[in-house]
């Protein structure tokens, strides 16, 4: 078989995971030994632990986030409002538990393309069909487009009056958050509460 009869190898992005060789082994193992041989680390650690996670790590990855990001923030980032979860999945359950309840909640909204493990985890949280795209622009999330969007399906829900969500009546509280991209900022927050 020569050269060019040889199958192309492939690379498969559907996951998202890393090559292998980046896997940090020997740091782990490190960390791991010296965590469980601490038992102000190890108690906690190997119970449940607090729930935002451990203060030291929430506090190096805000220090470590704020200096990365400085071109771009404003203001630091502060360990109290790092969370650490079991992952991506886990943590937007949980945001979804929080911020969300399909009696109240008419639409999702996200950018597309999304995460490939966004939509079922939408639908085991009952918002199966209900879930729309937003496309980007050069700055982000596309606000016009959303904007548009949220106004056409205030008076188009299907059914929303006769399931009683025409005016839902409980929102998230808005504490004027902004969403950021490339040092732009887009007062997303505004759109959602706009009625």
């Amino acid at each position: 078989m020569t050269e060019k009869d040889q199958p192309k190898s492939s690379i498969n992005l559907l996951k998202g995971w890393p090559n292998p060789c980046l896997l940090p082994v020997a740091q782990i193992n490190a960390a791991s030994a010296s965590a469980l041989s601490d038992p102000n680390v190890s108690t906690p650690g190997l119970l449940y632990g607090p729930d935002p996670g451990y203060w030291p790590l929430r506090e190096g990855i805000a220090t470590w986030l704020s200096r990365f990001y400085e071109k771009h923030l404003k203001a630091s980032i502060y360990a109290e409002r790092i969370c650490i979860t079991g992952g991506a999945s886990q943590n937007l359950a949980s945001i979804l538990q929080v911020f969300s309840d399909p009696l109240h909640t008419r639409y999702i909204w996200m950018v597309s393309p999304t995460y490939f493990r966004v939509c079922p985890i939408f639908e085991d949280n009952a918002f199966a069909g209900r879930l729309r795209s937003v496309p980007e622009d050069d700055e982000g999330i596309d606000v016009d487009f959303l904007r548009k969007r949220l106004q056409d399906d205030d008076q188009n829900a299907p059914g929303h009056e006769a399931s009683g969500n025409g005016s839902p009546t409980h929102r998230p509280h808005n504490d004027g958050h902004e969403v950021r991209s490339n040092g732009n900022t887009k007062d997303v927050s505004k759109l959602h509460y706009h009625r």
